[in-house]
C-alpha cells in the first residue's frame, strides 16, 4: 500500500543513493528530508531486514544502499516498506490470486472488475521504474500525467449519509 512510510522510504533511499558509498546517519537523512527520525529509523530497520540498506556502527556510522540502484525496483520498495500495491487477495502481485473471505467469487466480484486493471498497471509501472530513475531532478523527469485527473485531496467530497431518525 502506499503510505506515508512508503514515501519517506523512498526519499531516504534516493538520498543514498546520491550519497553512494558515503554513509548517512538517521538524523542527516531525516533533517535534510523532514522526516521524523524515530519513524526514519524503523523504515530503515525495515529496508535493512530485507537487505536494502546495510547499517554500520560507530562515530562515522550511517546507513547506505546495499543493493544496485539500478536494479531496486519502486514497487521492491513500497511492498517491502508497505506490502501489497492493493491490499486484496484477489489482486495478488504473485499471480496466486485467491479468494477473499468476503468474496462471492473472483469472476462475480464488482469489486475485482473494477480494481484488476488499475492494479496491473499500477504494478507494471512501479516495477518499470529502478531507484536509479528516481536520482534525475524532478524537473528534468518526463511524468506523463496526460488524460490523467486526479483530485486533490481536499476537493474530493464523500456524498453525506442520510440523517438518522
Amino acid at each position: 500500500m502506499l503510505t506515508r512510510k512508503t514515501t519517506y522510504g523512498i526519499r531516504a533511499l534516493t538520498r543514498m543513493a546520491r550519497a553512494g558509498s558515503r554513509a548517512l546517519s538517521v538524523s542527516e537523512l531525516a533533517e535534510r528530508d523532514g522526516i521524523p527520525p524515530k519513524f526514519l529509523a524503523a523504515i530503515l530497520s525495515d529496508l535493512r531486514q530485507r537487505g536494502i540498506v546495510r547499517g554500520q556502527r560507530g562515530r562515522v556510522g550511517g546507513y547506505q544502499l546495499a543493493v544496485d540502484p539500478e536494479a531496486l525496483s519502486i514497487a521492491e520498495v513500497v511492498e517491502s516498506l508497505g506490502g501489497p500495491l492493493f491490499p486484496f487477495a484477489c489482486l495478488s502481485s504473485g499471480g496466486q490470486a485467491q479468494r477473499c473471505r468476503e468474496c462471492p467469487g473472483t469472476a462475480s466480484c464488482p469489486a475485482r472488475s473494477a480494481l484488476a486493471g488499475a492494479c496491473a498497471d499500477a504494478y507494471r509501472s512501479l516495477r518499470s521504474m529502478v531507484l536509479s530513475d528516481l536520482l534525475v531532478e524532478p524537473r528534468e523527469r518526463e511524468l506523463d500525467t496526460r488524460g490523467i485527473d486526479v483530485p486533490e485531496p481536499d476537493s474530493v467530497r464523500l456524498p453525506r449519509r442520510a440523517a438518522r431518525r
